[in-house]
């Protein structure tokens, strides 16, 4: 196995937001530095030889972890907005309105009520398939199991009050945490918003305020309130 230092990948990658504070801290270079890690991440865990991921059972329509609460950076955020605005007028609808189904049920849940209360992603088309995947956030892409039936029986175990393991692949679930954190240490580093929030709510506020993005970012003036009701 590769040797990895995650305390170092923590500093590298707020460092690539921090730096910008003295710049134009427009959102398209923003936006580009998280590309760049995503795919600087991927390269990363292709490089891992113990763990292999042809174990991992995950795949398109397989939707039973997607019920849980996702915290993501408004700078994700941003760019799930701007990736859902390309898609057809009617779909983007069809989005909205699931976003706004899915925030008045799970708004204000904690993590095991988000969980019982069994409601998908909004993001889901009818196939199970995600509909953000090449900008799905971080936290997503930290997930994975090496069965299926184990994350079916996690689920349905909560409902019960019953514990049930899922095993993951460990280096990429460190990985993409420790990439949350350098993130959102580097945004605050850069004068910027570095907080999270719950996806649902924040998605659902940018798409009806897409005039607000770099303001927010800026100012650090969005609060629950706002994203509430």
């Amino acid at each position: 196995m590769v040797t990895f230092d995650m305390s170092q990948l923590r500093q590298q990658t707020a460092e690539r937001f921090s730096i910008l504070k003295n710049t134009d801290r427009d959102i398209s270079r923003l936006l580009e530095e998280l590309s760049v890690i995503w795919s600087a991440a991927e390269a990363q865990i292709e490089q891992q030889k113990e763990g292999d991921r042809n174990l991992i059972d995950c795949a398109p329509g397989c939707q039973f972890c997607c019920v849980v609460n996702v915290s993501i950076t408004l700078l994700e955020g941003i760019s799930i907005v701007r990736f859902l605005r390309q898609l057809d007028p009617p779909v983007l609808a069809q989005v909205a309105a699931a976003l706004d189904s899915l925030w008045r049920n799970v708004r204000g849940l904690d993590d095991d009520e988000r969980l019982l209360a069994r409601c998908k992603c909004a993001f889901l088309d009818d196939r199970g398939w995600c509909l953000i995947y090449p900008v799905r956030p971080l936290f997503c892409r930290s997930i994975t199991s090496t069965d299926v039936e184990s994350c079916r029986a996690a689920v349905t175990g909560q409902v019960f009050g019953e514990q049930k393991p899922v095993l993951m692949h460990q280096f990429q679930l460190q990985l993409y945490k420790t990439l949350f954190s350098g993130v959102a240490t580097g945004l605050d580093q850069a004068g910027l918003d570095g907080r999270s929030f719950q996806m649902s709510g924040l998605v659902r506020y940018l798409l009806s305020h897409p005039e607000d993005e770099l303001d927010l970012l800026r100012e650090s003036s969005l609060s629950w309130d706002k994203i509430y009701p």
